[in-house]
Order: structure tokens, then sequence, then C-alpha cells
């Protein structure tokens, strides 16, 4: 199944509240996918689900045959670090590898979803906007803080300056990215402020879903 089916089986799931979570490259999605756990909701994230992807039978035998073996492997395994050095720096190979990877992405997805039983999810997904997948949620979140704080986070995790610049370059700006989200989530500052934004955002999901939960359809009204 195609990359776009998988998207509309995404928007047609019943019952749940899907929530998309995106942002620049360390912004703090992991982080706040992590606080939106602890309030309760079904947390995803498309980067744990992609590097399970990489090395299932049909993707890893096709990659290895794309790239030039000395090249992404580390003792025998698949190196995701120099994977990534070799995709972010063509903008042709990073095509291939997403096309490859985002249908089996996109259904791995859905599986848990429908496993769930939960009622709110949240899907972090860092091209949530470059693959065009807003229409699969009810509302979309944007992390955001100041392009020094990104770079700054990005060295602290042992990135380099040239590989910093390789993902913001693989991704839709940050004001890009904020433009097109339901909304935008401040991560300028300390964790526990994040924490509090998160706890405030899931009241009111938990809320709207409650409201719509009990809603009864009227006389005359469209179904």
């Amino acid at each position: 199944m195609k990359t776009a089916a998988w998207k509309r089986k995404l928007a047609a799931i019943k019952g749940k509240t899907l929530i998309g979570l995106t942002g620049p490259a360390a912004s703090g999605k992991s982080l706040a996918l992590k606080y939106f756990r602890k309030e309760g909701a079904f947390c995803v994230s498309a980067d744990a689900v992609s590097a399970e992807v990489l090395t299932s039978p049909a993707c890893y035998n096709r990659i290895l045959r794309k790239f030039s073996s000395d090249k992404i492997l580390t003792n025998g395994l698949l190196d995701k670090k120099r994977l990534a050095a070799e995709v972010f720096n063509s903008p042709a190979k990073r095509k291939w590898l997403e096309v490859l990877l985002h249908p089996e992405i996109l259904k791995r997805i859905h599986f848990l979803i429908i496993k769930s039983q939960a009622k709110i999810v949240v899907v972090e997904a860092p091209l949530l906007f470059e693959a065009g997948l807003e229409s699969c949620f009810m509302l979309t979140l944007c992390l955001a803080a100041p392009e020094k704080t990104l770079r700054a986070r990005a060295l602290k995790r042992g990135w380099s300056g040239k590989e910093y610049r390789a993902r913001a370059e693989a991704q839709f700006t940050a004001a890009e990215k904020c433009a097109r989200a339901d909304l935008v989530l401040d991560n300028a500052g300390k964790p526990a402020e994040l924490k509090v934004r998160v706890r405030f955002i899931s009241d009111f999901i938990k809320q709207l879903t409650l409201t719509r939960k009990h809603e009864r359809p009227t006389a005359g009204r469209k179904k």
C-alpha cells in the first residue's frame, strides 16, 4: 500500500483524537512526547518506528543494495548515524529512502494506534508537514525556540555544526513549521515550563474529547 493510502487510513480512524507533534531539530520533541505520555496520552515516535522499519528485512536489504555497505555498516550492523550522514548530504538519496520508508512507517503507526485502547494519541513526527501528514490529525502542534537555542542544544547532544545544518536544511524552516501548525508551544525555557504547557494542552484536549463524546445529534443537524 502506498503512502497516500496509509494517510487516508490514519485520517479515517474513529473514536480517537489524533494529535500531530513536530518542530525543528533540537526543539524538544522527545521531551514533549514524554510529558504527553505522563498526562495519559498514547504516544508514538515516528523516529522510533523508523528505526524499527530500517532493520526490517524488506527495507534493510534494499538499503544495503542502494548504499555502499562500507559507508553505512559498522561491525556488520547498520550504523544509523553514518546512514544519516549519507542521506542528509544527498537530496536524491534522502528522497529515495523516504519513498521506501514512509509507507512502512505509516503502516506501523496505524497498527499501534488501532491496537491501543487510548482515546488521545500523540504522534511525534519531525517531517509532519514535509510529508503532508497534517490531514491525518485533528490538531497539529509545533515546538519553537530561538535558532541559537536550537543550535546550542544540538551541539550539546554531540552533533557537529555541519550535522545540525544538514538536518535543518533537510526540513522546512522553523518559521514555516510554526506557521503551518494549529498551535505553537514555546520551548525556549526550562523543561518544567514545557511540562506546564503540555499539561495545559492535555487538559484542554481531554475536555474537548469528553465534550464531543457526550454530544448528541439534534433534529435537523447534518451527520
